[in-house]
């Protein structure tokens, strides 16, 4: 019985030599290789990948392995993408060239905290290992900042997440303002695609036909400077009255919006720009009711009302009492003829109370300056004389204020949201 039960004439497989199966070692990859594919997947991985080892979360948090991220999928992952924003010495009148144009002098003001950091410590730096030169931020996008550095006379385009930067040739000779416009894709001296617009609107004082725009366009895939392109703007009348601030023009997908508000009537300049074509224009004119007459006490700003610029650009206007929205209509791409309140003052007010910040208190006299806005994250910096508060347009409440002094002086430059693609999440330990 013992020979027929358990014989060897069966249908299994003989086994080894020493009764056991054979056993296969697994196969591990290199720890490069690994943070390689990390670096190339989507954020979720990436957090999980960070998770198995201590090895390889100190290879995700060494501040080099952010050169190599191009993560995909970003956008079903969301996480907090205001670090901040930049700040520097006022600009004085009669400028201090020592002190007005020192990058040591450019700080970030840590969303998280509202504390005030020096740029050149809160950034990786440059490959060469020196610190990030960011002097005078003039517009910012997608992780990358556009600086100017007014006596050397060139503008510099740095990504604040790899340190990495590209001086641009020579600028146009025309005064104008800039916006920076970052595309898809890896490649360059700065690891994205961008273009830099400069714009100027010129009034003739007598002749309304002969007013016109000034569009000129820098690509970083070709090196140069595109020609100057006049576009006649005779839709736009009376005389020009306020110009936009540097670094406040608009940026929605491949177009740059301009608010320009004369004697007559309140106008959005939409500029669109393509590759290798010229740039195009068109011209909206604000309802009757706006405000843009309103002197000092009324301030302006475009936006967008959904996070990340999925609707069409609005205007926030701040009066005495109140911001309101002038918005679009998603049908008909016509503005609404009455804005909607966003928020009104005593509402902020009751934010004071409720962080033990009531001294802070809100008085009427004081002009209400909507700073800048961040398209990512949907927030809107505003600043008055005695503190600064984050509006979330979203919920239409304030989510955080501060009254540092240390800041209060300081001239306000934009907000630094970083790049989906190159998020890094932080951790604990390693």
């Amino acid at each position: 019985m013992a020979g027929g039960g358990g014989g060897g004439g069966g249908g299994g497989a003989p086994r080894p030599p020493g009764g056991r199966r054979q056993r296969h070692q697994a196969a591990w990859l290199p720890l490069e290789v690994m943070a390689d594919i990390a670096a190339r997947s989507d954020p979720v991985t990436l957090v999980r990948c960070a998770a198995t080892c201590g090895d390889l979360r100190g290879r995700v948090a060494d501040p080099g392995f952010r050169r190599r991220l191009r993560l995909r999928h970003a956008d079903r992952f969301v996480p907090s993408l205001l670090r901040g924003h930049l700040v520097g010495e006022p600009d004085f009148s009669i400028r201090i060239p020592d002190l007005d144009d020192d990058p040591l002098n450019v700080y970030l003001v840590d969303a998280a905290t509202a504390t005030l950091l020096p740029a050149a410590e809160s950034f990786p730096p440059g490959p060469d290992g020196e610190p990030l030169l960011l002097y005078r931020s003039v517009s910012a996008r997608e992780g990358l900042v556009l600086v100017e550095c007014h006596e050397l006379r060139l503008l510099r385009v740095c990504n604040l997440a790899t340190g990495r930067s590209q001086t641009l040739p020579p600028v146009p000779a025309f005064l104008g303002y800039y916006a920076l416009l970052v595309g898809d894709g890896e490649g360059g001296a700065v690891g994205r695609p961008f273009q830099v617009v400069k714009a100027s609107l010129v009034f003739h004082q007598f002749q309304q036909s002969q007013h016109r725009l000034l569009v000129q366009t820098f690509s970083s895939e070709l090196g140069v400077w595109g020609p100057c392109t006049e576009i006649r703007t005779p839709q736009i009348q009376g005389r020009q009255t306020c110009q936009p601030k540097i670094g406040r023009l608009l940026v929605v997908g491949d177009a740059v919006y301009w608010l320009c508000l004369t004697s007559s009537a309140g106008y959005v300049l939409k500029i669109r720009v393509r590759a290798a074509a010229a740039p195009r224009l068109t011209v909206t004119k604000l309802p009757e009711r706006y405000p843009y007459n309103g002197g000092w006490r009324i301030n302006h700003l475009l936006a967008t009302m959904a996070p990340g610029g999925g609707s069409p650009p609005a205007v926030l206007v701040a009066d005495m009492e109140k911001i309101s929205a002038w918005t679009q209509s998603r049908h008909t791409a016509r503005w609404n003829p009455q804005p909607h309140v966003v928020i009104r003052y005593d509402a902020i007010s009751r934010f004071l109370d409720s962080v033990g910040e009531g001294r802070l208190h809100m008085h009427q006299a004081e002009q209400v300056n909507l700073v800048w806005f961040a398209q990512r994250s949907g927030i809107v910096f505003i600043r008055m004389y005695n503190c600064f508060f984050w509006l979330d347009l979203q919920s239409k409440e304030i989510v955080r204020c501060s009254s540092d002094p240390e800041i209060r002086y300081k001239d306000v430059y934009d907000p630094c949201e970083m790049d989906l693609s190159t998020w890094v999440p932080t951790f604990s330990s390693i």
